[in-house]
């Protein structure tokens, strides 16, 4: 019943798990890809879900996109403009999401949408559909969205210092361009 992950909030998750299972079956199996690790540094830093090296050990083809901070209008106001948003979703139709890192201010925080996400094993279509309000760190990973559907008003091949969007597939990085 213990994993190797060692956070109050697992300890939290898997006793509620060994409590329902004494008193009858407990409603849902335990996961653990959904589980938020913060690190309340200076700045901030979060992760939900996998990261590249896990997903490529995996063999699973992704995509991803990174969006800096120094682009997003709130991070800029606060002249606090160091930290990203990295988000990591499948190369199909589905682009469901396979994790996200977060560096930044409010880090611990924009990274609890993608954690529901992911327990849910959505898309990122779902995301897509949030409307963020305006100046909020928010947007940060709402422009990571857009990128991923192409459809963002940044280009990564303006802002190559800012944002960046990348293809895995089959064991090597695609030439950008090609996805």
């Amino acid at each position: 019943m213990t994993s190797d992950i060692a956070l109050v909030n697992v300890g939290e998750l898997e006793g509620r798990h060994a409590v329902e299972k004494i008193y009858g079956s407990p409603k849902r199996n335990l996961i653990y890809e959904n589980i938020s690790t913060i690190m309340f540094l200076n700045p901030e830093v979060a992760g939900v879900g996998m990261n590249e090296q896990q997903a490529q050990k995996q063999g699973l083809n992704y995509r991803c996109a990174s969006f800096d901070f120094r682009c997003i209008p709130r991070a800029i106001a606060m002249r606090n403009t160091q930290g990203f948003f990295k988000i990591l979703v499948t190369d199909d139709e589905d682009m469901k999401i396979l994790g996200m890192r977060a560096l930044g201010e409010h880090a611990s925080s924009a990274i609890q949408a993608v954690a529901l996400l992911i327990s849910m094993e959505k898309g990122i279509e779902e995301l897509a559909e949030l409307i963020h309000p305006h100046p909020s760190i928010l947007e940060g990973i709402q422009e990571c969205v857009r990128m991923l559907f192409g459809k963002s008003i940044y280009k990564p091949s303006i802002f190559q210092d800012y944002l960046k969007f990348k293809c895995y597939r089959d064991g090597s990085y695609q030439p950008e361009g090609s996805f």
